[in-house]
């Protein structure tokens, strides 16, 4: 199996959750040992903070699929209880950023 890959993303509707796991299919046949919490059920055992944690961590590449609500919830701008897998996700993604390179430059496209 190719590099593995952790897919971060929010979970904006039911339409771009089926995109995101197109997405996926398309990198796993191409050999890519893609990551996405949709292929894991029941939830795990230690729960989905220590999973994306590890995700991040263990993975070659993280993918972050940007979108209006992911960027929303990645700079804190969210209301109180939502987005809170983004919240914590870019903030592990952050941590692993900075601590990688000493410094953390991250721009939205």
């Amino acid at each position: 199996m190719g590099p593995r890959v952790f897919i971060s993303y929010s979970h904006d509707s039911d339409e771009h959750k089926q995109r995101v796991r197109e997405l996926v299919t398309c990198l796993r046949k191409a050999g890519v040992d893609a990551r996405l919490d949709q292929y894991e059920a029941p939830a795990p055992p230690d729960g989905w903070p220590q999973w994306s944690a590890r995700q991040v961590v263990q993975s070659h590449f993280t993918f972050v699929i940007c979108t209006e609500n992911y960027c929303r919830r990645f700079e804190g701008l969210e209301e109180a209880g939502k987005g809170l897998g983004v919240r914590w996700e870019s903030r592990i993604i952050q941590n692993v950023l900075f601590y990688e390179t000493g410094e953390l430059s991250i721009g939205f496209i």
